[in-house]
């Protein structure tokens, strides 16, 4: 998935006032379910929600790469820092590039279809409902996400399509690489990490981030 991953999505880098610091580790996914297709999906008009499946297989590089991880600050509210590159998902060969997209609340995502054919884009997730209606090559819609969680993207038209957008509070966020290794820069403080892959989500880490960094291995 990294060949997916953009500069602006692998590492934030905040230039706050004040020393940045740096939270480093990796994350540990042991396994990924044993089904092939998506363990939610669009249906008949039906949506069918995630189940949890059985584990089965070490996850590979891809799996890996779908990690996201951000630190939401204590004592202070987030800043809201906008994205050096416009936001993406795109339809292209009949999938959504990137499968998994990290974006800070308040950030618009465009939807831009590649595709010789008409797609349609909508979500029943509880963080951001939408339906962007039937579209075709060339054109291209866009959503503004106002509220933290975790947005599951389908297209009606193809049901095998599905992305996830990952909508933080927070601008300390970032991907995972091929490796499970994640670094993120923000200002000294109290934080609390958090770790997302599709179906899994890790438990809350207190962190008090200093000037000379922290590692935190984390795992689900």
């Amino acid at each position: 998935m990294k060949a997916f991953l953009s500069a602006a999505f692998c590492s934030l880098v905040i230039q706050a006032a004040g020393q940045a610091a740096t939270i480093h580790g990796k994350v540990s996914l042991p396994a990924k379910p044993a089904q092939s297709a998506p363990a939610s999906s669009y249906s008949r008009g039906v949506y069918l929600p995630s189940a949890p499946g059985q584990d089965s297989e070490p996850a590979g590089p891809a799996e890996n790469s779908y990690i996201v991880v951000w630190a939401v600050p204590v004592d202070q509210p987030a800043p809201f820092v906008p994205p050096k590159e416009k936001l993406e998902i795109r339809q292209q060969d009949k999938t959504f590039v990137p499968h998994v997209l990290p974006v800070q609340v308040g950030s618009t995502v465009g939807f831009p279809n590649l595709d010789p054919l008409y797609h349609n884009v909508f979500s029943y997730s509880h963080a951001k409902r939408f339906d962007l209606g039937r579209y075709q090559k060339g054109k291209s819609k866009e959503v503004t996400f106002d509220k933290a969680g975790i947005v599951e993207v389908y297209c009606e038209i193809h049901e095998n399509m599905l992305a996830y957008i990952v909508v933080v509070d927070s601008p300390y966020f970032t991907r995972a690489d091929s490796e499970g290794s994640y670094e993120i820069n923000a200002p000294p403080g109290k934080y609390r990490l958090f770790a997302w892959v599709p179906n899994r989500s890790s438990e809350a880490v207190q962190l008090d981030l200093t000037a000379t960094g922290a590692a935190i291995d984390l795992s689900f």
